[in-house]
């Protein structure tokens, strides 16, 4: 551990003017330049309440199995100019990762994670967890690192790929909660799995202590593994987190939380397709996420992007503004953001020529994109409003015609039919030479009878990225522009839908521009059709926590319970066995969270309702005596 010097006069290194969106390719300022020999990765950003813009970064010969080290820079002047670097973390360890912020009593904390790369060619890499360092006095003097403790921590599992399962790692910062309580996000696995896992361990005591016993589990989505997570904050005991998935180009997920990290709900998948996502809650309330772009876009590699989602909005309904691009890497990338004044923003990442550098944006920069057109509800259709394609085709009210003609000997499932099979899976597939733009690949499905869509389903090449356009002909001989251009990399049984305005169709064609892997492949097409909008039904749902009390506690205060799913400004009333013990207000975004305080309560069996006269939700608790005479409750949600 290495103890930071003081400043004295910083060393001005690079001066910046204003942004200019129009131009991704150049940053508006280099933060810090490698250093002899080394290269210069992963930076985190933070204002201090003294009005110093900080940057930490890593620095080594590569972006992995070298122990490397965090240098400290630092800017008076909003990021024009920069300090010379300093040292702030150097253990005998590779320190990797290291996110930095500011608790509200001035205290700054850091977290990071350490690896040993010492014996990879024999006994393996050796990771060694998340750690936390404090200063108190700005940043001078550092505290010896302290562990984050976590169920994804003991390396006792089998070796899974590079790591003996049972690890943990951080690239979110620390968030302060209104209650002073601070929440780490962690990734890795557990020693009995090699799916990945997210969590929050809480801190009680400033940081001063991470308790196994505080962490809470994000849940896993069916047939995915999550990986790196960021998380802010919302309205009330909001929390929100943004997780990345495993693949080249897998999904962004997200889940929320509404008891200040206690339980979360299951991840949830959206547009992104984004790896070290950045999450800045933003004066006016909505939240801003900047990540490295994954989904090709804008370039190949992970161009550094942005997208804010309005205050009670989705991150599907977000359009994406390109930041920071490098044409000719694709180790860029790792944004972190801070908002300025006069509702500007200043985002880092790094460029492994240029090294760390800085971008200006601003509120009217995203305003000013076009917004993506999305219909209310879940993304996806009915499923009784799905076009049952395999069946249509098996009737020949339907054909195709296609160049993707390849088949495989140990397969045979690959064919051309396959696209309409009614499976989504990798060699369940129509199967082709590459794609490129100059040479795309073609699959033209033609209905006998003309039918109205609303709703493209795709499922392209499982594991690997596809560039596809999506064209209609109304009498199958003229096509009309595309009315879809997509970038996915599909998932083994799961259509990404996309919503396309109402058409009666004769043929449909999907353009393959772009594959990677040496071939090319349609997976599945499907169609629906939805008709006019119907309103989704509220689902409220609720929760108490802690969810394991002594009666003494369930009287007394640091209970609370909370729910979401109700209109906004809506009074509720919270009822325990059908009698009212207190009430509570909806935020704008139809959530809630109040203090629970019961009298009295007796042993056994009790209901607790919160409706607002309409919708309810309730959960059930049950309060058990000990064997040592005192009472416990415990809490099972129902209707989650």
């Amino acid at each position: 551990m290495t103890a930071a010097a003081g400043l004295g006069c910083s060393t001005l290194v690079a001066s910046a003017a204003h942004a200019d969106p129009s131009a991704p390719d150049v940053p508006d300022v280099v933060v810090a330049s490698p250093s002899g020999g080394d290269k210069v990765f992963f930076p985190d950003a933070t204002m201090l309440a003294d009005g110093r813009l900080v940057t930490v970064f890593y620095q080594a010969p590569s972006h992995s199995r070298y122990d490397g080290k965090y240098m400290w820079t630092e800017s008076i002047d909003e990021g024009a100019n920069w300090s010379t670097p300093r040292t702030l973390i150097d253990t005998p360890l590779d320190d990797r990762d290291a996110q930095i912020t500011q608790l509200s009593d001035g205290t700054i904390i850091v977290n990071f994670f350490r690896m040993d790369w010492t014996n990879e060619a024999t006994t393996g890499i050796v990771p060694h967890g998340s750690w936390v360092i404090r200063s108190g006095d700005g940043g001078i003097t550092w505290s010896q690192p302290v562990p984050v403790n976590s169920s994804m921590s003991c390396g006792c599992g089998p070796v899974s790929g590079a790591y003996p399962l049972g690890w943990n790692a951080t690239t979110g910062k620390i968030l302060e909660l209104d209650s002073g309580d601070l929440l780490v996000p962690l990734y890795g696995t557990r020693s009995d799995s090699a799916v990945g896992q997210a969590s929050v361990v809480r801190s009680t005591d400033g940081g001063l202590t991470w308790p196994i016993e505080n962490e809470s589990m994000i849940p896993i989505p069916s047939g995915v593994s999550l990986s790196e997570i960021a998380i802010t904050k919302t309205a009330g005991d909001g929390v929100e987190a943004l997780i990345r998935t495993a693949g080249p180009a897998g999904p962004t997920y997200s889940s929320r939380s509404i008891d200040g990290g206690a339980t979360w709900s299951v991840p949830e998948q959206t547009t992104m397709k984004g790896q070290a996502h950045h999450l800045l809650t933003l004066q006016d309330g909505r939240l801003l996420a900047t990540y490295g772009d994954r989904s090709r876009q804008f370039v190949a590699g992970e161009p550094v992007a942005g997208r804010i989602r309005e205050v009670c909005g989705t991150w599907n309904e977000a359009p994406d503004l390109l930041l920071f691009r490098v044409m000719s890497s694709d180790d860029q990338g790792d944004p972190s953001t801070v908002e300025l004044s006069g509702s500007r923003f200043f985002t880092v990442s790094y460029d492994t020529t240029l090294g760390i550098v800085g971008t200006y944006s601003s509120l009217s920069d995203y305003d000013a994109l076009p917004p993506v057109v999305t219909p209310g509800g879940p993304i996806s259709p009915p499923q009784d409003s799905i076009l049952n394609l395999t069946a249509m085709r098996d009737a020949s009210e339907l054909s195709f015609t296609t160049d993707l003609q390849s088949g495989h000997a140990n397969h045979p499932e690959t064919k051309p039919s396959a696209a309409l099979d009614g499976v989504a899976k990798y060699w369940y597939s129509a199967l082709g030479g590459l794609a490129t733009p100059a040479s795309p690949k073609e699959y033209t499905v033609n209905f006998v009878t003309p039918q109205t869509i609303d709703w493209i389903g795709l499922n392209l090449k499982v594991g690997y990225p596809e560039s596809v356009e999506i064209s209609f002909s109304q009498d199958g001989v003229n096509w009309e522009l595309p009315v879809q251009q997509r970038t996915e990399t599909s998932v083994a049984n799961k259509i990404e839908w996309q919503p396309t305005p109402e058409a009666t169709i004769r043929a449909i064609r999907v353009k393959i521009t772009d594959s990677f892997g040496g071939s090319a492949m349609l997976s599945e097409l499907n169609l629906a059709h939805e008709g006019p909008g119907v309103s989704v039904p509220l689902q409220p749902h609720v929760s108490v926590t802690p969810s394991v009390l002594t009666s003494a506690a369930f009287r007394g205060s640091g209970v609370r319970v909370s729910g979401a799913g109700y209109p906004a400004g809506q009074s509720l009333s919270v009822l325990l066995d059908g009698v009212q013990i207190t009430t509570a207000t909806t935020s704008e975004c139809g959530v809630f969270s109040v203090p629970l305080v019961v009298q009295g309560a007796s042993i056994g069996v009790h209901t607790l309702v919160v409706s607002d006269g309409t919708n309810s939700a309730q959960t059930k608790l049950e309060l058990r005596a000990e064997s040592t005479g005192t009472s416990t409750l415990e809490l099972e949600s129902e209707g989650e």
